[in-house]
């Protein structure tokens, strides 16, 4: 009974520890044998639990997504039933949250940044598709109700990526205030307070948080569908017209 709790315990520690490694450095600067020495197992426990490192990525993949499904769900705690002004701020507040949570991104944003980086196997392809798919495609069916029947594929699609692009390169920045932050004092320069992330942080703070980030992306987002909404009737009208004349 002890034997079985102790292996137990030993997979779980391996698996908390990759979560953790995969998603600070990455798959490739997360090496199987800091991982082990953090766990406090032999090496030979990821060949016996999951049979390689990469098998071992997967599951940290699997664990992360379900972890940010449950405590940050991609619609931000927004019912379909509301209004679609309410629903694009539940997504970006989601978003946002997912990336530029306050501390650090999430371990999920942040597995995928690395992966988009620096790309480490094409199992894995699958896996951040999979993670990434749902939000977009929920976002994009969001942005073609907001912006009307007659908008095109590129309507929709430019609109879709002018939303999450600019999150996501905070999220980028997010990685250059975590390197800064692993420095000691004594490595730290003032040139580490100019880096994208570290005045990212400031200006955060300076203006209300986290909240007043959501609030103002939100209504960026909704004055530009506004305006391409707008263009897109103008289009339509003409086009209409001509064909009556």
């Amino acid at each position: 009974m002890t034997n079985e709790h102790d292996q137990t315990d030993a997979k779980q520690r391996i698996l908390d520890v990759a979560l953790l490694r995969f998603s600070q450095q990455g798959y490739k600067g997360a090496t199987v044998a800091s991982i082990c020495s953090q766990a406090q197992v032999n090496v030979a426990a990821i060949n016996y639990y999951f049979h390689t490192k990469l098998e071992l990525y997967t599951r940290v993949w699997e664990i992360a997504l379900a972890n940010e499904l449950e405590t940050n769900p991609f619609d931000g705690g927004i019912p379909e039933s509301a209004p679609p002004e309410q629903r694009l701020q539940g997504r970006i507040r989601a978003l946002i949250h997912r990336f530029i949570r306050p501390g650090s991104a999430s371990q999920l944003a942040m597995l995928i940044i690395h992966e988009l980086a620096e790309p480490s196997d094409p199992a894995i392809d699958q896996i951040r598709i999979n993670a990434m798919k749902p939000p977009y495609t929920a976002m994009r069916e969001l942005i073609t109700e907001l912006l009307g029947q007659h908008a095109t594929e590129q309507d929709i699609r430019f609109t879709t990526m002018s939303i999450f692009t600019p999150i996501f390169g905070l999220g980028l920045q997010q990685q250059s205030l975590y390197r800064r932050d692993q420095l000691t004092a004594e490595d730290q320069t003032p040139i580490h307070e100019q880096l994208p992330g570290a005045i990212m942080r400031r200006m955060i703070e300076a203006q209300g948080g986290i909240d007043s980030l959501i609030e103002h992306t939100t209504r960026f987002a909704l004055g530009g569908i506004e305006a391409v909404r707008a263009k897109i009737e103008t289009q339509h009208a003409a086009q209409t017209a001509q064909g009556q004349a």
